[in-house]
């Protein structure tokens, strides 16, 4: 098999080697060098446990999509936007999806350190990157209908200035985390409950599907009322819960990758 379109380096006179991957990408390479060792490489943990000392930035990733996940599962409840009334209810969802924006960067830094530059890079053979790459891009949407959001944006406008981004940014998280699911699991659809990865990207896929039926329950009719509010709520709340137990996981995920990838040091100098 030839290894020239691989992620990383292998070894000439390498055996044994297995290559895994959703088509197009490939997401883990395995091998055995000349001395017997056994390398393993996997695309989303080599990235998340980049840079695992102290908090790391896979853990401050965690906390940032896990703080802003906690506000978007506190706006939809009736209690609570009585509450805090609907002004601060909005903010509330602002401040989320700052939130989001701010750790859907940090996800796509872990592709650009990975890729060898600074601040951004284009990486088109990484799964990662798509991922990440369109997660921010649908966290800046969601950026924008919850800025609309604070304000009295007449009913005649509620469709193309907030419902719209909030549909793109829906579909963009639903992309981003079939995406990163298939990463995970190393095909299109795959089944791995004994993997602390497969339950945060599956996770992550039911929430971004939650949220897109969210989008389709807020749509505004021409009498100026969303077209479900029971699914515009119901679906942002359950989603966010899904995104919150995901982020929760995804704190330790950096160290854990860490800890257990015993081959890390044998392929960090020949990634390219």
């Amino acid at each position: 098999m030839s290894t020239s379109g691989l992620p990383i380096e292998v070894p000439p006179d390498a055996t044994d080697l297995v290559v895994e991957g959703p088509r197009p990408f490939v997401t883990r390479v395995q091998y055995r060098r000349a001395d017997g060792r056994l390398v393993q490489w996997e695309a989303r943990a080599r990235r998340k446990a980049a840079g695992a000392r102290g908090f790391g930035t896979t853990w401050w990733t965690g906390l940032l999509f896990a703080i802003g996940s906690a506000c978007f599962v506190a706006g939809p409840i009736p209690a609570y936007a009585r509450a805090v009334g609907p002004h601060l209810d909005a903010i509330t969802y602002f401040v989320g999806s700052l939130l989001f924006t701010s750790g859907a960067y940090l996800s796509y830094l872990q592709v650009v350190r990975q890729a060898g530059h600074r601040w951004f890079a284009w990486a088109p053979r990484s799964p990662g990157f798509w991922a990440c790459a369109i997660q921010l891009v649908g966290t800046l949407y969601f950026n924008v209908t919850t800025f609309a959001g604070l304000f009295d944006v007449p009913s005649d406008l509620a469709n193309r200035i907030v419902w719209r981004p909030d549909a793109i940014g829906s579909v963009c998280f639903l992309v981003s985390s079939a995406i990163a699911f298939a990463e995970a699991g190393h095909r299109w659809w795959s089944w791995r409950p004994d993997q602390r990865d497969w339950h945060i990207t599956a996770l992550n896929l039911w929430g971004s599907v939650f949220f897109g039926l969210s989008a389709i329950g807020a749509h505004v009719t021409s009498a100026g009322e969303l077209s479900n509010v029971q699914l515009a709520n119901g679906g942002t709340f359950v989603g966010a819960v899904c995104f919150l137990i995901a982020s929760l996981l995804m704190m330790p995920e950096g160290r854990a990758a860490a800890a257990s990838s015993d081959s890390a040091d044998a392929v960090r100098d020949r990634e390219r």
